[in-house]
């Protein structure tokens, strides 16, 4: 053998054990379920031509029948709502050029909460579902910047949480200042506000005298864990808290024994592992966490069904093209 053969060969060598080492992961989006999911039933509830947001939250009303969500349709994101009975068609409740996110109904399916950029802040609102009319302003300027709208079971308050933005003027932009967000209640008979704790994405339980809700931990790391606070005392429980995953979005299941969250969680622990969020569920004492979803696909904001036989999220899993997301519905059995 020559030295050209052998200089050939062995970068062919170096060429393969460098290519060995990089991760490749194919169309991983086309296929619609992972072996470990066990088979779980999987349904696909929108479709690419809704054009749903890829990172907002969605809403199912609390008798199953319709869900509510961000689409890009009109090209500056309104709020539609769609049957779960059956049919594609698409209902527009919002009209407004400005975005409107994470959509929350009220306990008897007639109103739709959420939040939008308008006047230079981020307010809550509330319109109707079955009109799509009569939109009401919840929030003004106290707090200045509110986000992340929900119900109480009995429809008389919306918890929110508050976050507070500064104006850098070497940018020239309006910037979020870390660890700023704070939980507040409004009272939808007497228009009171009140103040409680630090957090986000608050949600009740379901009795209506908890809320739980998301804080960063205060471990350096920045992951944000679960608490749950007692509305009358204002008593605090840590839930679960991770010092290497944090909690993104979650949900309560309407019995209030549980909770479904996306997390990163045990993915891309070495460097031919896609890093990736997955759903798990936890009980609501903290105890049994359990993986749900492996695809390699980001599954995200999920949503129990009122009837806790399904757990609906976002994924582009089963999608030609990644950058497109949809709602899917998977069968859950609870253990």
């Amino acid at each position: 053998m020559n030295k050209r053969s052998s200089y050939i060969i062995a970068m062919a060598l170096m060429l393969l054990m460098f290519v060995s080492c990089v991760p490749r992961y194919g169309k991983y989006w086309l296929s619609v379920a992972a072996p470990e999911e066990g088979g779980r039933r999987l349904d696909k509830i929108t479709y690419a031509e809704d054009l749903v947001d890829t990172d907002a939250r969605f809403a199912v009303s609390m008798d199953g029948t319709k869900i509510a969500f961000t689409s890009w349709k009109t090209g500056n994101g309104d709020i539609y709502v769609k049957s779960l009975t059956g049919g594609r068609a698409l209902l527009q409740r919002t009209y407004r050029p400005e975005t409107e996110h994470a959509p929350s109904f009220s306990p008897d399916g007639t109103k739709l909460a959420f939040h939008a950029l308008r006047d230079g802040h981020f307010h809550i609102y509330m319109v109707g579902a079955e009109s799509g009319m009569a939109i009401q302003q919840i929030t003004t300027n106290t707090p200045a910047d509110a986000l992340n709208p929900v119900f109480s079971p009995d429809g008389n308050f919306i918890a929110f949480n508050s976050v507070d933005f500064v104006f850098n003027p070497q940018t020239g932009k309006y910037e979020y200042v870390p660890n700023s967000e704070i939980i507040w209640t409004y009272d939808l008979a007497t228009g009171r506000l009140t103040q409680y704790t630090s957090g986000l994405m608050p949600r009740y339980t379901a009795d209506g005298k908890k809320i739980i809700f998301k804080r960063a931990a205060k471990t350096g790391a920045g992951y944000y864990g679960l608490w749950m606070m007692d509305i009358a005392t204002g008593a605090e429980t840590e839930i679960i808290a991770g010092t290497d995953f944090g909690i993104w979005d979650y949900d309560i299941s309407p019995d209030g024994s549980k909770i479904v969250f996306s997390s990163d969680k045990s993915t891309g622990l070495n460097p031919r592992e896609l890093k990736n969020a997955n759903l798990w569920v936890v009980n609501i004492d903290g105890t049994g966490l359990t993986q749900l979803t492996y695809h390699l696909s980001n599954d995200l904001r999920p949503v129990w069904a009122p009837d806790m036989t399904g757990i609906y999220f976002l994924s582009c899993r089963g999608e030609q093209n990644k950058e497109i997301m949809n709602i899917w519905r998977m069968n859950y059995e609870s253990k």
